[in-house]
C-alpha cells in the first residue's frame, strides 16, 4: 500500500478547520488508490482556539493525527518547516486550514502521480473551485492555464495553487536538502522545481473547494479595468522578487545541477538584467512567457526596462 503524508499550517483557523480536517478524514484514498494517510500538522502561533481543536483531534484520530505547536514564522516558512520534518512517504500534500477537500481529491492525485516519473521529481496540481465562506460555488471560477506548464514559464509567473499540490518523494528530498533562503511562495518553489527536473500534471477538474472569505481571496474573472489595475498593481508588488527567487534556485540546484538546460537558462535570465540589448535579444531567443497574452505584454515592457 501506498503512504501519503498530508501536511497542513495553521494560524487562528478556528472558524473553518473543523470542515477541512472532516474532509482530509474522509478521503477515499485507502478504498480506491490502495494509499494510506496520515496528517501532519504545524500550527504557526495561533492564540484563537485553533490548538484546542487540533488536540481533541489529535485524541479522537491516534496514529492518524498529529500536530506541534511551532514559533510564528510565516506561512511559507512553516510549510517549508513541515516537509523537512515529514516521515518518509511516497507521496506528500499540502493542505491549507480553511478549504474543504472533496472525497476524491486523493485518490485523483495519486492515480496521476502513479503513472509518472519515480526517478524525477513530480508533481500533481488541479484547478480550485471557488465557494464562499459557506461552501457554496460561486459564478466566478479560476480559468485553467491557456498555455503547457514550462520552465520558460515558472521562470516568470507560478500556476500551482499550494493547496492543490501532492508531489512525490524524490521531490521532496530534493527540496529538502537545502530549503530556499527566500522564495515568493512555497507553492512557486514547486513549480520551479517539478518543470526545471522532472514532470507536472495540471488537472483541470477541480478537487477542492477553495473557500473564499475576507482573509482569503484568490484572483477571479473581474471587470477588464479592474483586471489590468490588479495586474498592475500585482506586477509592481513582485518587482525584484523574480530575480531573487531564481538567483535562490540557482544557488541551490547550480552546483549540483550545473548542466541542466534550465539552469543554464535561469542564469542567463539573471545576467542580462546588465544590458538592455541583451535583453532585448533574451526575449526573442528564450521563449520566456506568461500565461495570458495581457499579463505576457505587461512583462515583455518590465523585462526590457530590468525591472524584475
Amino acid at each position: 500500500m501506498k503512504t501519503l503524508q498530508i501536511l497542513m499550517s495553521t494560524y487562528n483557523g478556528a472558524e473553518y478547520i473543523r470542515e477541512q480536517l472532516d474532509s482530509l478524514l474522509e478521503q477515499d484514498c485507502e478504498k480506491y488508490a490502495k494509499a494510506s494517510f496520515q496528517i501532519q500538522i504545524r500550527d504557526d502561533g495561533s492564540v484563537d482556539g485553533t490548538q484546542d481543536i487540533l488536540e481533541e483531534y489529535a485524541v479522537r484520530y491516534p496514529g492518524k493525527l498529529h500536530w506541534y505547536q511551532g514559533e510564528n514564522v510565516g506561512v511559507i516558512r512553516s510549510f517549508f518547516e513541515l516537509l523537512s520534518r515529514a516521515d518518509e512517504a511516497d507521496y506528500y500534500a499540502f493542505s491549507d486550514q480553511d478549504d474543504y477537500w472533496m472525497p476524491d481529491k486523493m485518490t485523483s492525485a495519486i492515480e496521476r502521480l502513479e503513472t509518472m516519473t519515480k526517478e524525477k521529481p513530480a508533481l500533481y496540481c488541479c484547478r480550485p473551485k471557488l465557494v464562499d465562506q459557506k461552501l457554496q460555488p460561486l459564478t466566478s471560477e479560476i480559468e485553467r492555464p491557456p498555455m503547457r506548464p514550462g520552465f520558460c514559464n515558472a521562470m516568470i509567473e507560478n500556476i500551482v495553487t499550494g493547496c492543490t499540490a501532492v508531489f512525490n518523494r524524490v521531490m521532496r528530498d530534493m527540496i529538502a536538502r537545502e530549503l530556499p533562503q527566500f522564495t515568493v511562495m512555497h507553492d512557486w518553489w514547486l513549480y520551479l522545481t517539478a518543470v526545471c527536473f522532472g514532470e507536472i500534471y495540471y488537472d483541470e477538474t477541480p478537487h477542492i473547494c477553495y473557500r473564499q472569505h475576507q482573509g482569503n481571496v484568490l484572483g477571479t474573472k473581474t471587470k477588464r479595468m479592474d483586471e489590468w489595475k490588479m495586474r498592475l498593481k500585482r506586477f509592481r508588488g513582485n518587482r525584484g522578487n523574480i530575480s531573487h527567487q531564481l538567483e535562490e534556485f540557482v544557488r541551490i540546484f547550480g552546483q549540483t545541477e550545473p548542466d541542466n538546460e534550465n539552469i543554464k537558462l535561469a542564469v542567463k535570465f539573471l545576467e542580462v538584467r546588465r544590458s538592455f540589448v541583451a535583453r532585448s535579444r533574451f526575449l526573442k531567443e528564450s521563449g520566456i512567457y506568461r500565461q495570458r497574452p495581457e499579463d505576457d505584454r505587461i512583462f515583455h515592457i518590465i523585462l526590457l526596462l530590468g525591472n524584475y
